[in-house]
């Protein structure tokens, strides 16, 4: 069973113990329906291997992931890292230097 698969069931199970301390029949109705609803969940889960799914989903298709990682962050942490260096620069006190004056 997948990961996805057993939270499904654990939000289940816990949506009929919210199901059994509830007073209201509102409320009991509610946490019923969810349970349900987690429960399909859990078996739809089960059926295609996880959360994902099977390579047959539109968004896998569509989507592919790449097949190297991007540089990006990489790139885009040092780029931060040159702005918050070049800010804590221009923070610092510079000694004035005086100019000398035109009679």
């Amino acid at each position: 069973m997948s990961s996805y698969a057993s939270y499904c069931q654990d939000q289940a199970a816990y949506c009929a113990q919210r199901a059994r301390l509830a007073s209201s029949s509102e409320i009991v109705a509610y946490c019923r329906s969810l349970e349900v609803r987690w429960l399909k969940l859990a078996g739809q889960a089960q059926e295609m291997g996880g959360a994902l799914g099977h390579e047959t989903d539109p968004a896998v298709r569509w989507f592919p992931l790449p097949e190297w990682p991007a540089t990006y962050p990489v790139e885009y942490g040092k780029r931060a890292g040159e702005l918050i260096a070049r800010g804590a620069r221009s923070l610092r006190r510079s000694p004035k230097v005086l100019s000398p004056r035109i009679a």
